[in-house]
């Protein structure tokens, strides 16, 4: 017999209560145009057997209303497999639960397109698993905006390998909280591109060990911005390498207080260029007497 549902109006269908929803068949589950699954609220939905969830295409999953979505239930999501989970928009994906992102399983989680990714809250992302992140590729995690990654738990940001953690745009780097940045491993910042580097903040640097100063490459050094050289501690400072102190550019030089001056070794004052003495300015008492011998020429410093 013929399923009738299809001739139904939308209006009609959503006048419909959840027993009559629960009696449909298969058949009739299958025949609902998009109009009328659009018009289906959350409670009609979540009505639905399993069964019937099953049988819903593509086209007929991506007409459900994200105010409708949230009547998924973990057990009709679970029959969903990664092409169902392809084609939900990204209205739909934003109007998740954190309970339905949570029970999505490994394979579910993989499935999500980078823009599906990108429509994700912190809210969302804070209920994804380190197995779920581990699925995630490269675009994905660069799309991860940057009011969404400070959901990312510290576990998790920890877990991330370091393709994906160079991955992440500058903006969502910028946006990490301190205690992301302390769960960093060293491999994780030697990773970090010159570009991250330079987007990170006076108060994310103050976060970081002297383990993890000393894995900074000169280049990374050279990128970090004068107001991040700031956020260096006297302890931090001291832990540059002669490389790592050459690498600092002539601006970065003129951000340095008297106290982080007189943290730097004499080796490495030895390697200040010119320009960058010059750039020395009211933190210039800050020099050891040792640091100001190692040079030769001794330096001249401006008035």
């Amino acid at each position: 017999m013929t399923s009738i549902i299809s001739s139904l109006s939308p209006t009609l269908i959503k006048s419909y209560s959840t027993a009559a929803v629960a009696a449909w068949t298969t058949e009739d589950v299958a025949s609902l145009t998009t109009k009328q699954i659009s018009a289906m609220s959350s409670a009609q939905i979540a009505a639905l057997d399993t069964e019937d969830v099953d049988v819903l295409s593509s086209r007929q999953l991506g007409a459900i209303s994200p105010s409708a979505i949230v009547g998924l239930t973990l057990e009709q999501l679970a029959v969903l497999d990664q092409s169902d989970i392809e084609s939900f928009g990204t209205s739909q994906v934003a109007a998740l639960t954190t309970t339905q992102i949570d029970g999505l399983s490994t394979e579910q989680a993989e499935a999500l397109s980078s823009t599906q990714v990108g429509a994700l809250s912190a809210l969302q992302l804070s209920a994804l698993s380190e197995e779920d992140l581990a699925s995630f590729s490269t675009a994905d995690i660069a799309a991860i905006g940057a009011k969404a990654i400070t959901g990312l738990p510290t576990d998790v940001v920890a877990s991330l390998s370091t393709d994906q953690l160079a991955a992440l745009s500058t903006r969502a780097v910028a946006a990490l909280s301190t205690a992301q940045i302390a769960a960093l491993s060293t491999d994780q910042l030697a990773a970090l591109t010159t570009a991250q580097v330079g987007a990170l903040k006076a108060s994310q640097i103050e976060t970081l060990g002297t383990d993890d100063i000393v894995v900074l490459s000169t280049e990374q050094i050279a990128a970090l911005s004068a107001s991040a050289i700031s956020g260096l501690s006297t302890k931090q400072i001291a832990t540059l390498t002669a490389d790592q102190v050459e690498a600092l550019t002539v601006s970065q030089v003129k951000a340095l207080t008297a106290a982080q001056l007189g943290s730097l070794e004499t080796d490495g004052i030895a390697t200040f260029s010119t320009a960058e003495i010059a750039a020395i300015s009211k933190a210039v008492w800050g020099l050891t007497t040792d640091a100001i011998a190692a040079r030769s020429p001794p330096p001249t410093f401006p008035p």
